[in-house]
């Protein structure tokens, strides 16, 4: 599709990070396509730059947006959150979190994490134990492989790997008048979120805990009452494909560490060639707790 000079340039500025360029120019051809349009417009541009505003939120947009303006520091990767050692036998992938995404909150809680779970990694003696388990040749196969997520929609899927820690946050309705403006509902993709002439009511049954309904919520009515995280182990996507099991469904730090050991523990009395996925198929969830 064509582009006016003017999209172009528009489309430059927009408030997003750089990973997110690529889509976020497929999103904008997909409104002017959507519009019967045989080109993109600067206008169509800044209906692209009012969809990211909902999906990345305020506080991201207006960081980005400084930053474009030249008020603000240039947006960069979390290179705390990028975990290699090519002499370890785990992995620890995170999702998009390490390139800037979720909150500065949500940030620096994973970054925490990460630093406690490489620490409970080398003190269990995890590489060791992998190469002491492994029945062919030492390959990236015989790793543990652990996934963090900053939310529950796990761009990086943690349900395929060995040991999965999804961070949740639990939402809760105050006091504050609710002004029905309806944000609370743009991301609830789940239609958790029920507007009603009272404020919002949450189902709790559907509600996964990403918090972005509270996110940008101008009267503080939804609000990030606690922030968890949910723990999958026994994921696998070799010979036997399968979704990991919920070994807890929202819990604290020490609680996900103490699950971890667990899991190596597991793994350290069970006969070679046995898998999380394996014991958790033999013994249950309820072995891992």
């Amino acid at each position: 599709m064509k582009w006016e000079e003017a999209a172009e340039k528009a489309q430059e500025m927009l408030a997003i990070p750089p990973i997110m360029a690529p889509y976020a120019r497929l999103q904008t051809e997909k409104i002017a396509r959507h519009k019967k349009l045989d080109r993109v417009t600067a206008d169509v541009v800044k209906e692209t730059a009012k969809v990211y505003r909902d999906f990345m939120g305020k506080e991201k947009t207006e960081e980005l947006t400084a930053f474009l303006e030249g008020r603000g520091p240039a947006p960069a990767m979390e290179d705390e959150l990028f975990f290699s050692d090519e002499n370890a036998l785990y992995n620890i992938e995170l999702c998009f979190t390490k390139y800037g995404e979720n909150s500065k909150e949500v940030r620096t809680i994973l970054k925490d994490m990460l630093k406690s779970v490489v620490a409970v990694c080398e003190e269990e003696q995890v590489t060791e134990l992998m190469a002491d388990r492994a029945a062919v040749a030492l390959h990236g196969a015989s790793r543990f492989s652990i996934v963090m997520t900053g939310c529950p929609n796990c761009c990086v899927s943690p349900y395929m790997k060995d040991f999965g820690i999804v961070m949740q946050h639990r939402v809760d309705i105050t006091e504050a008048e609710c002004i029905q403006c309806g944000e609370c509902l743009k991301m609830c993709f789940d239609h958790a979120i029920t507007l009603t002439e009272k404020g919002p009511v949450i189902d709790r049954e559907n509600c996964v805990m990403c918090e972005l309904c509270a996110r940008d919520c101008p009267t503080g009515t939804l609000v990030t009452a606690a922030r968890g995280f949910k723990v999958v182990a026994g994921g696998s996507g070799a010979h036997h494909p399968t979704i990991a099991a919920t070994i807890e469904e929202f819990t604290g730090k020490e609680r996900v560490l103490a699950i971890l050991k667990n899991a190596i523990a597991a793994l350290r009395k069970a006969p070679p060639g046995e898998t999380l996925r394996t014991i958790i198929k033999q013994q249950g969830a309820e072995s891992l707790r």
